[in-house]
């Protein structure tokens, strides 16, 4: 289950949402713009919600997204705004500070049209790079993979994951094996891995927090997990492209390297 901050003042605004969401998404409601930047450094959030307006002058919530998205990039920007007070020049001015979503109130907090939206928003991070990397294979293989992925902060057993796609472990199990995917337990291994590479992306975010944030044991744990599995320390996985890196090593495993090209360290000296 993804987590989403919120900078929402207006309370039926976040009621709105949180019905939107029902449980697909843990949500993080913060007060201030220090709030929500210290929810981005804490927690696994990958989409923050705001309203622009909130503080004395909308330059202000500029202001506080530039710092944000230079802080957080992987964390996708949806804009909750009314019109009024929001206006084009302004919705102009905020996608230049990389507003990945907007939905405005009375026409898009429509449930569904919510939810679709926010899901949009979070689709143009990691979800999306992986969804590409893998549409050839077959969709049980699919949707266990992105679950892993979509799932990483809930720590899943394979019964877990085998549940939510409704089928059996053992027929979950065959089905990686046909595939060439890692095994059950190996495949949830990698999702968290996978995001852990997409959050180690902000420069905001040390590898303890990033251990922290989806409950690894200790930082220890979470680095011995990055060498068995990517065969690198925290700091060569962001040098070397976070997500991209973790996905690429993945399908290495998954395919084999003859299909897929192993990445290649840079600074591993």
């Amino acid at each position: 289950m993804g987590h989403v901050a919120t900078l929402l003042p207006s309370p039926l605004r976040l009621n709105r949402l949180r019905g939107a969401l029902r449980d697909r998404y843990t949500v993080v409601q913060c007060a201030t713009w220090e709030d929500l930047l210290a929810a981005c450094g804490r927690e696994p959030v990958s989409i923050a919600v705001v309203d622009v307006y909130h503080g004395e002058h909308v330059n202000a919530g500029f202001d506080w997204l530039r710092q944000l998205k230079r802080r957080y990039p992987s964390v996708a920007l949806v804009a909750y705004v009314a019109f009024p007070p929001a206006n084009p020049r302004d919705m102009f001015e905020a996608g230049r500070f990389g507003i990945d979503g907007l939905v405005v109130a009375e026409q898009d907090d429509e449930p569904r049209r919510m939810l679709a939206l926010i899901e949009q928003a979070d689709a143009r991070g990691v979800v999306e790079m992986l969804r590409r990397a893998i549409a050839d294979v077959k969709p049980t293989v699919r949707d266990a993979t992105l679950i892993s992925v979509t799932r990483a902060h809930e720590r899943l057993s394979p019964e877990q994951l085998a549940k939510i796609l409704g089928i059996r472990r053992k027929a979950l199990s065959e089905r990686l094996t046909q595939s060439g995917f890692p095994t059950a337990q190996r495949l949830i291994a990698w999702g968290r891995l996978i995001v852990a590479a997409r959050m180690l992306e902000d420069g905001g975010r040390s590898a303890d927090s990033v251990a922290l944030a989806l409950e690894y044991p200790s930082g220890s744990a979470f680095r011995n997990t990055c060498q068995r599995y990517l065969r690198a320390a925290p700091h060569q996985i962001r040098a070397n492209g976070g997500a991209q890196f973790a996905i690429a090593s993945f399908l290495t495993e998954a395919r084999g390297p003859a299909v897929v090209e192993q990445p290649v360290l840079a600074n591993a000296g």
